[in-house]
């Protein structure tokens, strides 16, 4: 038992290690794309915030599991900078209800992250006009956790068509956390789960997409 403890544990530090490169990756070429435009001072507001955005992910990183404040504050900047790159094309809304701690409940690091670039790069990049993300947190009852992450993009149908580059290339974020929610539950029996959601209006097209974790707290 102490084995397959230590095991998961591994395999769980083994994905997050992949995960972290991949996002510096993406904050990486927001910063070429000003710096290739010659936006210089753009590009310098950004590198600013990208060194907090790299130590913020170097501390979370060597924690199993942080404070929803800090994974609040780390996507919040990478929103921030993603925002910036794209000329504020999409916004992203923050619900957190009242009778949760922020600084209290735990949750793994970069948890989060990959649904909400998935959401971009996915969803809205493709769609035309500006677009939302919604981050919403609640307790679902007295043990569980609900945070939704909504965006009102194209629908993961619509994506999957336009067969797009960046979509390809996000999934690989998405099956990352999915493992880890995997080992998670392997090695504390958690319970906790995520769910996608593809949200269509009453002529049953698309309006978006809705990712939904179930987690202890």
């Amino acid at each position: 038992t102490d084995f397959k403890k230590q095991l998961a544990q591994a395999e769980t530090k083994a994905l997050r290690a992949q995960m972290n490169p991949h996002f510096i990756f993406n904050s990486l070429n927001s910063i070429n794309s000003f710096v290739m435009d010659q936006k210089h001072e753009i590009a310098s507001d950004y590198l600013i915030k990208f060194s907090k955005l790299i130590r913020l992910i170097l501390d979370n990183s060597r924690c199993e599991l942080i404070s929803i404040e800090k994974e609040l504050e780390t996507l919040k900047l990478y929103v921030l900078l993603e925002s910036a790159r794209f000329d504020n094309k999409f916004r992203c809304i923050y619900h957190i209800a009242e009778d949760i701690n922020t600084g209290s409940v735990m949750i793994p690091p970069m948890l989060l992250q990959p649904f909400v670039e998935n959401a971009i790069w996915h969803g809205l990049m493709q769609k035309e006009g500006e677009g939302t993300i919604t981050i919403e947190m609640k307790k679902e009852n007295q043990e569980f956790l609900n945070i939704s992450i909504t965006d009102d993009g194209i629908g993961r149908e619509k994506a999957a068509e336009l067969k797009s580059k960046s979509a390809t290339h996000k999934s690989h974020g998405l099956k990352v956390t999915s493992q880890r929610i995997e080992m998670m539950n392997k090695l504390h029996s958690t319970g906790a789960q995520v769910h996608v959601i593809d949200l269509k209006d009453e002529q049953g097209h698309a309006t978006g997409t809705k990712v939904e974790f179930i987690i202890p707290y």
